[in-house]
């Protein structure tokens, strides 16, 4: 036969267990949003980057006619795509899809006729990379794509996950040992009325003496010792009843 769980152990579990959930829910909310917008911070700085390239594109030749050109100089590219702890890829295309300038292989899967930025994920060198595709059409239609290795988003959220997750799991479980503490005393007491009931003689009817600071229990040992009462007039009215017999 299974044994039922205690009564102590199925305050903790519908105490802990909400409390548990609430918390994951809470974090996972809190971790969301501090990733979008560390995310939207990481792509405003990204798609600077790409009207800053788009500016410097160029018609070739005369002004009449000719292609397009980037007007930027290696050094100046240099300088553009600098970064301290990221590496930054760059292309410029033509509207078929041609290289126009920068990194062969800097492409998105569609090139779409999209006057907003369009911001998606791009495999370049065996890396996932963020990227952002601007089209844009003066001098002519081109298109710019400034693409980006994540490890400073990646170290963000990580250090964001370590700092806002790891001090709530230990404040939790504190707390968790504060509520077990705090249901243990408030239960002791039906443990003390369990030992005392277990260990008295039959024929002890004298009021069980529990102290608790809950009054549902003082409810049940005054019920137990008003029951005790009961008895004890019942047995006494036997008693009397069969020495009036006798005589």
């Amino acid at each position: 036969m299974n044994k039922k769980p205690s009564l102590r152990n199925r305050l903790l579990r519908h105490v802990l267990i909400p409390l548990a959930i609430t918390w994951l829910l809470g974090s996972a909310l809190v971790v969301g949003i501090a990733s979008y917008f560390a995310q939207q911070a990481f792509d405003r700085a990204l798609l600077d980057d790409a009207y800053l390239v788009a500016s410097h594109v160029r018609r070739a030749g005369d002004a009449s006619g000719g292609g397009l050109d980037l007007s930027l100089s290696a050094q100046e590219m240099s300088t553009v795509l600098f970064d301290q702890s990221e590496t930054l890829y760059f292309a410029v295309l033509r509207p078929d899809g041609s290289l126009l300038a920068g990194h062969p292989g800097v492409h998105p899967e569609t090139l779409q006729e999209d006057w907003k930025p369009v911001f998606s994920a791009l495999e370049y060198q065996g890396r996932t990379l963020r990227s952002v595709t601007l089209h844009r059409n003066q001098p002519a239609d081109f298109y710019v794509v400034m693409a980006q290795t994540t490890t400073s988003r990646d170290n963000l959220l990580q250090r964001l996950l370590t700092f806002s997750i790891v001090p709530q799991l230990l404040l939790l479980g504190l707390l968790a040992v504060a509520v077990r503490r705090a249901i243990q005393s408030d239960v002791q007491p039906i443990a003390d009325l369990e030992t005392a009931l277990s260990q008295r003689d039959a024929n002890d009817l004298t009021p069980v003496e529990i102290k608790s600071n809950t009054r549902d229990i003082q409810h049940l040992s005054r019920a137990i010792n008003e029951l005790f009462a009961r008895i004890e007039q019942s047995l006494r009215a036997q008693r009397e009843f069969s020495g009036n017999v006798a005589h």
